[in-house]
């Protein structure tokens, strides 16, 4: 699965209130709704979880980061990516009411 983070910058670092991820969700299910890319790959930035602080609002952060595992990749039709650390163009609100919405997906009955 997929981490995504919701971060803001306190100092050199990207921290992530609460110390966990908004949403583990398997990374063939993000790429279009967060417009993960290749070329969105980032290798310096990335999210410090920050247990210590109390989590936030989506409102109250500022990027969103996609934490990608070599497992995340196994099997994905989508080829290009690497594991490690993707941003997504959209706000963390945009991305919460996105995610939100996909994870809320109504399953089709076998009827």
């Amino acid at each position: 699965m997929a981490r995504v983070w919701f971060v803001r910058r306190r100092g050199g670092q990207w921290i992530a209130p609460g110390g966990a991820p908004a949403f583990e969700i398997p990374f063939a299910e993000i790429l279009f709704p967060l417009d993960i890319g290749t070329h969105r790959a980032l290798s310096e930035d990335r999210p410090v979880p920050s247990p210590e602080d109390p989590p936030a609002a989506p409102e109250a952060l500022k990027r969103v980061f996609v934490e990608v595992s070599a497992a995340d990749l196994q099997g994905q039709t989508f080829t290009g990516y690497r594991p490690g650390i993707y941003d997504s163009p959209y706000s963390p609100t945009e991305a919460n009411r996105r995610l939100t919405a996909l994870t809320r997906r109504p399953t089709r009955s076998a009827a």
